[in-house]
């Protein structure tokens, strides 16, 4: 006797090469079934899936969660299990300083499974522009709180803007680097800086981007690869640079991060276009967006397949290649037999859809809007949060 059976849903599973109607059968916190029928009497529970598109539990490899620990937390239920994702990870919140408190009083406390990348800088995003000199940096802690945190920290998160870029250059990517691999830990490097380009002239920032994209390994990840903002690495006439090409054939994982300055549907246009695909879709949600512009992962999600992208992309982008991305593969990303039961379900509804990028200022149409129906963590269900008018009414910009 299965305890849930979700049944007559449309899965998609891009890491199995499954996209077909199958029941999943939910015993004991895992996964028990995956057939084309089971009997509804072999279930406690049975829920009607028809009409829904049923998925691995979404992944968002970038969020800021460190709720009451910094000003830009949301609370990690907010960014997950509430709006239909299973699992996020924290792009850099704290440091060595103030980690321990955002394990013990809010990652334990969360219904969503937490990782998170570590910041360079001990305080982390207490406050931005965080690293003015050399004497914001503390190898040896960092290095021991995140060895210390295995389990939880999956890389080193390092800002690459101004004053770090003017002050300390090159060097404080290379030190940060060296961290992550004396950890046995990926790097995730964050571009485009708080300011915008000026029309018609190649940034600063811009070149120091491109210098620092040979230091990164497969498995690093590039953050906000679509930014307009000073430091992007996409020029606005749509150049698309051999450094960044090289990077992507080297395995470095450029992830969309869209937070409110970072995504570009031009620049997004232009780089698909040429071939610069995302590896992974991720909101860079915050206090500061949570409830507007970015709202959820869905979201950011639709407006990809607005970009031209199809529904299997985006849910191979969100669950797999994130999973993989954490090293996570073994545990997440799939539906199969013996895996934890973190399962999305999504509705998908069509409609005259205005998207919008938020601080970037571009808009784009679309006919697809993904939205959380219910979510399955660990085998329980999640209702959703209801969601705000204004947040799935057609015929207005998101």
């Amino acid at each position: 006797m299965y305890e849930l059976v979700i049944k007559g849903g449309r899965l998609i599973d891009p890491a199995q090469g499954i996209n077909e109607c199958r029941d999943i059968g939910i015993f004991d916190r895992k996964i028990a079934a995956l057939t084309h029928e089971i009997p509804p009497s072999e279930a406690r529970k049975v829920i009607d899936a028809q009409g829904k598109i049923v998925t691995p539990g979404l992944i968002d490899l970038h969020v800021h969660v460190a709720d009451a620990i910094i000003p830009l937390g949301a609370a990690p239920d907010e960014a997950g299990v509430l709006r239909g994702v299973t699992t996020i990870c924290d792009g850099g919140s704290t440091g060595w300083v103030n980690f321990p408190g955002f394990r013990k009083y809010v990652i334990t406390q969360a219904k969503t499974d937490v990782f998170c990348y570590l910041n360079i800088c001990p305080t982390g995003l207490s406050m931005m522009r965080e690293i003015r000199g050399w004497d914001d940096i503390d190898t040896e802690a960092t290095l021991k709180i995140a060895v210390e945190n295995r389990d939880i920290i999956k890389g080193i998160k390092l800002r690459a803007v101004n004053p770090l870029a003017h002050k300390l250059g090159l060097k404080a990517v290379k030190v940060a680097k060296k961290v992550a691999r004396e950890a046995g830990i990926s790097l995730m490097v964050h571009i485009g800086d708080q300011r915008n380009r000026k029309a018609g002239e190649v940034d600063v920032m811009d070149a120091f981007s491109l210098k620092l994209l040979p230091l990164l390994d497969k498995g690093d990840v590039l953050s906000h690869v679509y930014t307009a903002q000073a430091g992007g690495v996409i020029q606005p006439d749509g150049t698309v640079p051999p450094e960044l090409r090289k990077a992507q054939d080297r395995g470095v994982i450029m992830d969309t991060a869209h937070g409110r300055p970072n995504l570009s549907f031009e620049i997004a246009r232009q780089g698909l276009a040429q071939g610069i695909m995302p590896t992974t879709i991720s909101t860079d949600l915050a206090s500061t967006n949570i409830h507007g512009p970015i709202f959820s992962l869905l979201l950011t999600m639709s407006k990809f397949i607005a970009l031209g992208l199809s529904l299997e992309q985006v849910i191979e982008m969100t669950t797999v290649n994130p999973a993989r991305a954490l090293g996570e593969e073994k545990r997440r990303g799939m539906l199969k037999v013996n895996m934890p039961a973190d399962i999305s379900i999504i509705e998908l509804t069509h409609g005259d859809f205005m998207f919008t990028d938020a601080w970037a200022g571009n808009e784009q149409k679309g006919d697809i809007l993904l939205l959380d129906h219910l979510t399955i963590k660990g085998g329980m269900e999640i209702i959703p949060k209801p969601r705000a008018k204004n947040e799935v009414a057609s015929k207005r910009p998101f």
